[in-house]
Parts: structure tokens; sequence; C-alpha cells
């Protein structure tokens, strides 16, 4: 996998990705360095399941954010960024994690959503976010 290839770092105060209506944004109020890592179709280009993007925070890498911009399946989405993480493990190793999936349409946020982000933690350790349409997050 060739990161530096699929790279673009920034010190914008915002940074946005997304894919038709899904759109995730990081505030990056104190201008860290962040990149921006194209994961669907260049890290990872072949048949394995994988998230859309990851964003690296700071230099070296103390957080990574793995986003998945996806219409309405959540499970599928889930199913990526689980694949993703473990793909990528040996580079965020050191890295604190967090998923985040923003789908154009999700059931309400009840008990069923709440159970795949206690789901997803147990089994990664890492905490998953869903959001609707648009998510935002403060680095």
């Amino acid at each position: 996998m060739d990161f530096n290839a699929c790279s673009t770092a920034s010190k914008s105060p915002v940074l946005v990705v997304k894919e038709n209506k899904s759109c995730f944004e990081v505030v990056n109020s104190s201008r860290l360095s962040i990149t921006k890592v194209k994961v669907d179709g260049c890290l990872i280009n072949d048949a394995r399941m994988r998230c859309d993007w990851i964003i690296e925070v700071g230099d070296p890498v103390n957080r990574a954010l793995f986003v998945e911009l996806k219409g309405c399946d959540v499970d599928k989405a889930i199913v990526q960024l689980k694949a993703t993480l473990v793909h990528t493990a040996a580079r965020y190793s050191e890295s604190s994690k967090q998923c985040f999936a923003v789908t154009t349409r999700i059931p309400k946020h009840g008990d069923s959503v709440r159970k795949k982000c206690i789901d997803f933690h147990r089994s990664t350790n890492v905490t998953l976010s869903i959001r609707n349409i648009k998510s935002s997050f403060a680095v």
C-alpha cells in the first residue's frame, strides 16, 4: 500500500470529504497537520472491502479517522470500516482510532443503531459514530 501516492496534506481550517449526498468535515481550528488518504480506489484498489477515506491528524500521526460515506447500508459500512482497520493495523498501531459511517438514510437513532456501535467497539476497541448526511469532527 502506497500511502504517499494516495495522500493529500493540509493545514486548512476545514477539510471536507464527500460522496453523493454524504459529507464528512474536519474542523481544524488549531491548523494541525492533517492528511486525507483516499482508500477506495487508490490505497486499496483490489476486491478487498475498504472504507472511503482515512484522515490522519498530526505529524507523526497520533489520530486516525476512518470514514465511510454510504447510501443507506449501515451494515456494509461497518464491514468496510472493520476491514480497513485490519488492512492498516500496522500503520496505525500507535494511533488513536475512530470510525465514522455517514449515510444518506439511517433508521432513527434507536436501540439498533446504538447496539451496532456498542458491538463495533467490543470487536475492534474503536468507537463508531453513525451520522446522517453530514458529520463534523473537531480536532
